[in-house]
């Protein structure tokens, strides 16, 4: 994850605060709208984590044919990466 764990929480606590204040909206329970964004916030960030997870694990299922290819593992990290983007339809 790009983003520092406890800046999602504090991130999610200022969310929170902001949007109540604004009366953008409102609800009986400040806390338990804080940590549904802290969830949302935290399932979104590790979106890439676990595009990453996947690429490596192809990666590491064809390891033997990259060798004998020559196929470079950085490269074809990048490859694996856009392709699963794609088939993911995330944004990154």
């Amino acid at each position: 994850m790009r983003i520092a764990r406890e800046y999602i929480v504090y991130l999610s606590r200022v969310l929170t605060h902001k949007l109540v204040q604004d009366e953008m909206v409102s609800t009986p329970n400040p806390p338990a709208m804080t940590d549904a964004i802290h969830q949302a916030l935290t399932d979104e960030f590790g979106v890439e984590d676990r595009i990453n997870d996947e690429a490596r694990a192809i990666l590491s299922a064809h390891a033997e044919d990259m060798s004998r290819l020559g196929a470079g593992y950085g490269d074809s990290f990048k490859k694996i990466k856009a392709e699963l983007v794609r088939k993911h339809k995330v944004v990154l």
